[in-house]
């Protein structure tokens, strides 16, 4: 299955695969990292996911986020005042209620330059968004999903500097990066971890290593039960999860639940009474919002997931 497809159908019935994207920073001298000395630093240059440098002569102070993770990271590092305007999805922090909502998977440009935006953070780029808001004049920066725990760090640093808020931002990175290696460093004497099947939906669609929510797994030492399947999201059969057996299965369930599977109904699957996670009452469901949303919240994603995998070692 591959990726923009997943996307664009899984974000209707999960509403949580909201995303960012990798990058590179560089100020207008042309290479070098943009140096993080508050708005001093601008003009700053970036590049988006589409290989398209983005240049920012100033702070900007009138942002749309279309992305849940995105808006999270922009409240974070301080930078909520200057959103006008966010997705549908965007529902953390509470500030985000007083803010006007947006369609996320097919947003109407003309109603995004209504708000007369100097910044559109753009994570989902359905039907070429990217270059009708660029055709429109728009400052768009347009980042894809990282497929890593740092990568979704480096995207927070990022976000501080374009937003003006550097500072702030190599805070909340910085304390990310220790709440990661506390966990790790608990798990340095593990070989081998346990084996972990990751439901986003009861179709089986779940994650790979080589995603960011894979990732959450890779730094716990677990065997993902998905390894080796094609893309980032692949959709596995129910014969192959059976047959691979998981030790523990893990349920990403959004507020709404709508749709999606409990443990109860994991539970009573046909056949699945043999599964290991089934029989020592190992099927765990958790906040999708934490696990499947590439922002700040994802380290409590990660000490969550801990939790599950190693209760002996994290009470």
């Amino acid at each position: 299955m591959q990726r923009s497809w997943f996307r664009s159908a899984l974000l209707l019935t999960l509403v949580l695969l909201l995303s960012l994207g990798a990058f590179v920073a560089c100020n207008s001298g042309g290479g070098d990292e943009a140096s993080p000395a508050g708005e001093g630093a601008f003009p700053i240059t970036v590049e988006r996911s589409d290989g398209t440098s983005l240049t920012l002569e100033r702070r900007p102070e009138r942002i749309i986020s279309l992305s849940a993770g995105g808006t999270e990271a922009l409240f974070a590092v301080g930078a909520g005042e200057q959103v006008v305007a966010v997705d549908k999805f965007s529902d953390y922090p509470a500030e985000t209620g007083r803010l006007p909502k947006l369609e996320y998977v097919n947003p109407d440009p003309e109603t995004i330059v209504s708000y007369n935006p100097d910044l559109v953070l753009v994570s989902l780029n359905t039907r070429d968004l990217v270059s009708r808001l660029d055709a429109l004049g728009l400052k768009v920066l347009y980042l894809d999903a990282p497929d890593s725990i740092q990568g979704v760090i480096d995207q927070v640093r990022l976000l501080g500097r374009v937003t003006g808020h550097p500072e702030e931002g190599e805070r909340v990175a910085a304390e990310m990066e220790r709440r990661v290696k506390a966990v790790t460093d608990r798990l340095n004497d593990v070989q081998q971890g346990p084996r972990v099947y990751h439901e986003l939906d009861p179709s089986f669609f779940t994650v790979s290593p080589n995603s960011f929510v894979g990732d959450l797994y890779n730094l716990l030492k677990a065997q993902n039960i998905a390894a080796g399947a094609p893309g980032e999201y692949p959709q596995l059969s129910q014969e192959v999860i059976l047959e691979r057996d998981p030790e523990v299965i893990v349920l990403a369930i959004t507020p709404a639940g709508t749709g999606q599977a409990t443990a109860a109904d994991v539970k009573a699957r046909p056949g699945w009474d043999a599964v290991s996670a089934v029989r020592s009452n190992r099927v765990h469901e958790v906040n999708a919002d934490l696990v499947s949303r590439p922002g700040p919240r994802v380290v409590e994603g990660l000490e969550a997931l801990a939790r599950l995998l190693y209760p002996e070692r994290f009470r």
